[in-house]
Parts: structure tokens; sequence; C-alpha cells
């Protein structure tokens, strides 16, 4: 499973790219590695620094939707991963319930088969 800074990086990105276009984006990136330092991978664990400077590039309000629209997204992928991880501890315990099930009437054949 991804780190949670990797997750809202990839978020992010995905955002930028949809608002901005894949070659403005990456100007955009550039620019905060060069001015602030910070790079594209390093986003989502220095998210304030990734919008203060988008705040002062394309102002405040735009810094705010993409932030928003970014946090969405990941929200959306979380709930996508849980409702993944769910599933499969659902089948496992269908499993197991089988092999329970399974279990418990062998033993009882082996009971009957001693007595």
């Amino acid at each position: 499973m991804k780190k949670f800074g990797d997750m809202l990086s990839e978020s992010m990105d995905v955002t930028m790219r949809q608002v901005f276009g894949e070659s403005a984006s990456e100007l955009i990136y550039k620019l905060m590695e060069r001015h602030v330092s910070l790079k594209r991978g390093e986003v989502g664990v220095k998210i304030e620094a990734f919008h203060a400077y988008l705040g002062r590039l394309v102002g405040s309000g735009v810094a705010q939707i993409i932030l928003s629209i970014g946090l969405k997204g990941l929200c959306t992928e979380l709930r996508r991963e849980y409702e993944e991880i769910e599933n499969y501890f659902w089948l496992l315990d269908e499993l197991y319930e089988i092999k329970f099930g399974l279990l418990a009437s062998s033993l009882k054949e082996e009971g009957s088969v001693c007595n």
C-alpha cells in the first residue's frame, strides 16, 4: 500500500494536469522547484508550501479550488482502496466459515465412527 503523502502528491498532480494541462503543469512544477525548492514528489508531505506557492502563482482562489479537487480525488481513491480491502476480508471470512463448517462436520463423522 502506498504512503499517504505519495497518494496526495499523485492526486494533486492529476488535478493540476486536469486544470492546467500537461505543459502548463510541467512549467508550474519547474518554477516551484526553482523558487521554493519543492519537488513534485514532495507535494504530498509539504502540502502547505505547495498551496502557498500555487496561491502566489495563480491566485489564492484558484489554489484553493485545486487543493479541494485534489483532496476530493484522494478521498475517492482511498474509499475505493478501502472497499477493495473490505471485499478481500469479506471473502476471507466466507472461506473461514466454509472451512470451519467442513471441519465441524468432519469431526462429527469421526466421533460417530469411534462410538
